[in-house]
């Protein structure tokens, strides 16, 4: 943010390109800083960005309730205070076992009731903040506030659905002319050959 003019220099001419800036896995960038919004509002508003916000989760710490409602609450911190077009993903789905991988299905389509079944452990904390829990749960659900998509990177097909999204979110290609091809009918002049009796 210190060197906007550098920045500018160093994207050069982006006219349909996507730029993907890597940003640091540090979540206080975006829960309790402005700078990852001063960035934000410098590509929107000065050089016409159309930007979208890309949360990776490694599904890996999300396999059980309360890492899974804990990466939820961080996924809708960055959401709130990006204020942009977002989508959140699970990474590294092709690293998980098949238990891990049947366990994290169940959070794609989150029911807090089978949320806080795998939170509530009998423990004095988890008994201590049941009725938090069970309110981040149904804020979670009732709102549709956050969802997770899985990334399995020897899927194509995972890759391409995914890739759609962030296209349809920052409708990248919209302002490309629609490319049109006229039709011969088999006949040549349009007639569907019926009889005009």
């Amino acid at each position: 943010m210190e060197n906007p003019d550098w920045l500018e220099e160093q994207l050069g001419d982006v006219d349909d390109d996507y730029v993907l800036f890597d940003c640091p896995g540090q979540i206080e960038l975006y829960t309790h800083m402005t700078i990852m919004r001063q960035l934000v509002d410098l590509l929107q508003q000065r050089w016409n960005f159309r930007v979208c916000g890309v949360f990776l989760v490694d599904s890996q710490f999300m396999v059980d309730g309360s890492k899974f409602l804990s990466g939820t609450m961080a996924a809708l911190s960055a959401m709130v205070n990006l204020e942009l077009p977002h989508i959140n993903i699970l990474t590294k789905m092709d690293l998980l076992s098949k238990s891990a991988r049947n366990q994290i299905d169940r959070y794609l389509q989150p029911d807090p009731h089978s949320l806080l079944g795998d939170v509530q452990t009998g423990s004095k904390w988890s008994e201590k903040y049941r009725h938090l829990t069970d309110a981040i749960g149904r804020l979670v659900e009732d709102y549709s506030l956050v969802r997770f998509y899985p990334l399995n990177i020897k899927d194509e097909e995972n890759i391409a659905d995914l890739l759609l999204m962030i296209d349809n979110m920052i409708q990248y290609g919209e302002e490309a002319d629609v490319k049109t091809r006229d039709f011969e009918y088999e006949d040549g002049d349009g007639d569907d050959g019926g009889d005009e009796s």
